[in-house]
């Protein structure tokens, strides 16, 4: 089992950061790159940096450079963001769980509602409720973060009852959800993307993959996904 518990605050600290960078760049969309990409590449330097693996530093270099574009560049990665993950036509990679785990591979499924089940537990409600399936890839990675600052807060506080609480809500979170689907999505994008800011960005989520790897349920390599999806045959309606 994955031993981030066990690290010091400092290393929950930076993964609790690029899981908010990333939840953001997601959230926030292809226009808001120029402001959504800087997060990320001063989180996952932090992360590059601390693990020392070649792989990730190479990653950065590409993001830190994306994130220098010029506006021309920058209209470039927009129109690729939308085609990988907005539309208009069917998202060649849709960042929903439910289209990667349900039967159908539709969004809107099961998925879903159970994120929401557990969101509600903590008293939480997905700010785009009713404009965005619960089970967006943002409001997920979010709500993980979420759970890391609940265990920076009780070691802080040396709360060991709430630490093991919150340690494991987030075990269990990442099994049951992130770590079904996170690895295939981020294949999809790699098979998809056509511009290196979205190859990057396939790599930032393999290294989340990989850190949590004792966690996942489905093996290191993924197949290619390659969702049809239609938002108007859902059957469910928030």
């Amino acid at each position: 089992m994955v031993r981030l518990f066990y690290f010091p605050p400092y290393v929950l600290k930076i993964h609790n950061e690029l899981l908010l960078a990333l939840s953001q760049f997601f959230a926030k969309g292809g226009e808001k790159l120029p402001q959504t990409l800087s997060p990320l590449v001063k989180s996952y330097s932090a992360i590059s940096e601390h693990y020392k693996v070649d792989k990730l530093l190479l990653t950065n270099e590409v993001l830190d450079q994306c994130s220098k574009a010029d506006d021309d560049e920058f209209l470039v990665m927009r129109f690729e963001f939308n085609r990988l993950f907005v539309g208009p036509s069917s998202p060649l990679a849709p960042p929903y769980e439910s289209v990667y785990v349900s039967p159908d591979h539709l969004v809107m499924g099961e998925q879903a509602l159970a994120v929401r089940k557990i969101y509600k537990q903590e008293n939480l409600q997905a700010t785009g409720q009713g404009r965005e399936p619960d089970d967006f890839i943002s409001t997920e990675l979010e709500f993980a973060a979420y759970l890391l600052s609940q265990i920076m807060d009780a070691q802080a506080t040396k709360n060991d009852v709430k630490v093991q609480l919150y340690k494991t809500l987030y075990h269990e979170f990442w099994k049951q959800h992130l770590g079904l689907w996170l690895g295939t999505f981020a294949h999809t994008v790699t098979q998809s993307a056509k511009h290196p800011l979205f190859s990057a960005l396939s790599d930032v989520l393999v290294t989340l993959t990989t850190l949590h790897a004792p966690l996942n349920t489905k093996e290191a390599y993924y197949e290619t996904f390659s969702p049809q999806i239609s938002r108007g045959s859902s059957s469910c309606c928030l």
